[in-house]
């Protein structure tokens, strides 16, 4: 089996000398978690290696950091052959995690459900959940997102941000928004600008209403009841989809044992672990 990573930037120099410009530059997440993920294929013999950022190539699976080299993922899905997408994880802290999907970006991706009955998720993450909260909170918080970014599927947030915020006052919400720290978009009309931080804003919130955010694992876990408007966020099952929808509590049991199991540390790319878990997907 022949696997090609197209997670590099365009253009980007491949000399060995380069590594430590690599490690100086925005992208030196990409290259570290890239490196590991290769020895770790390596590790199951699969012919792992660096291919163009711009041409798919006739490898079997093409690997990608996100969903961001369109060509690729046309060429190499509509050949029958299959697309396996890295990008941080889904459970704080994601800078320590990467997840792994099929075909597929976040929740429209494809993952093998847990193979233990939990124990994978009580050993790293059982920590992050809490109760459902019944009681009443004081506003709903909307999340905001990068504009253009991948999982939008080319969604203006901003104006998504406006009409949600406008319809939440109209049903008689008080509404607080929380702009994506890295880049904040105005805050709608009729909303109030959130000043602190996640933690607290999910201490007093009534619900959390995003697009597809993965702030909603976090606001799930923490047991805020969630609306979630597209299913490409991983929490999409643990949600409501529509603003004006009464608010859900499902049980999160099995969604917690899975999400345990779509993230992975550096050390599990490298040892082979998070290559094992997935191949079966890629196999068909």
């Amino acid at each position: 089996m022949k696997a090609s990573f197209h997670t590099y930037p365009r253009g980007w120099p491949f000399r060995p000398s380069a590594w430590r410009e690599r490690l100086r530059s925005p992208y030196q997440h990409r290259f570290i978690w890239t490196k590991a993920m290769i020895k770790g294929m390596r590790r199951h013999g699969v012919h792992a290696y660096i291919g163009s950022s711009k041409r798919p190539g006739n490898a079997d699976i093409a690997v990608l950091w996100s969903w961001k080299r369109d060509a690729i993922t046309k060429a190499f899905l509509s050949s029958g052959r299959h697309v396996l997408v890295m990008e941080r994880g889904f459970i704080q802290p994601r800078v320590e995690w990467a997840s792994l999907a099929v075909d597929g970006f976040n929740g429209r991706g494809r993952f093998r459900p847990a193979p233990d009955n939990g124990e994978r998720w009580e050993r790293l993450f059982s920590h992050h959940l809490k109760p459902w909260r019944t009681d009443p909170g004081d506003y709903a918080l909307v999340i905001g997102q990068v504009p253009g970014d991948t999982a939008l599927g080319g969604l203006d947030i901003v104006e998504w941000v406006a009409q949600t915020t406008a319809e939440l006052a109209k049903l008689g919400h008080r509404v607080v928004y929380r702009p994506h720290p890295e880049r904040p978009t105005p805050c709608p009309e009729g909303a109030e600008l959130s000043t602190g931080t996640l933690e607290e804003d999910l201490r007093n919130a009534d619900r959390v209403v995003c697009y597809n955010s993965t702030t909603a694992v976090e606001s799930v876990l923490a047991g805020v009841p969630t609306v979630i408007c597209d299913r490409g966020s991983v929490a999409y099952a643990m949600a409501a989809h529509e603003v004006s929808q009464p608010l859900v509590r499902p049980d999160r049991t099995q969604w917690c044992h899975d999400m345990a199991w779509r993230q992975w540390s550096l050390e599990e790319f490298e040892n082979g672990d998070a290559w094992e878990h997935v191949a079966p997907l890629l196999a068909d």
